[in-house]
């Protein structure tokens, strides 16, 4: 189980794959899911354990 930094870390490493061209903005969310998040709405996630964590990122920024 990750803790909150973690999803924290991979959020941010997810980001710099997106702006690489490596992944899509939708595989980055869902990777995210993936993980154990849920996602509420824009850059707000829910954890298993019930934490809301907001994680900004710009969705324009993706691969076409």
């Amino acid at each position: 189980m990750l803790i909150t930094a973690d999803y924290f870390r991979l959020n941010e490493i997810l980001k710099q794959m997106v702006e690489a061209n490596a992944i899509t903005s939708q595989e980055r969310e869902e990777l995210l899911h993936k993980s154990g998040l849920i996602k509420l709405e824009d850059n707000r996630w829910k954890e298993p354990e019930g934490a809301i964590l907001t994680m900004d990122y710009d969705s324009n920024k993706q691969r076409t």
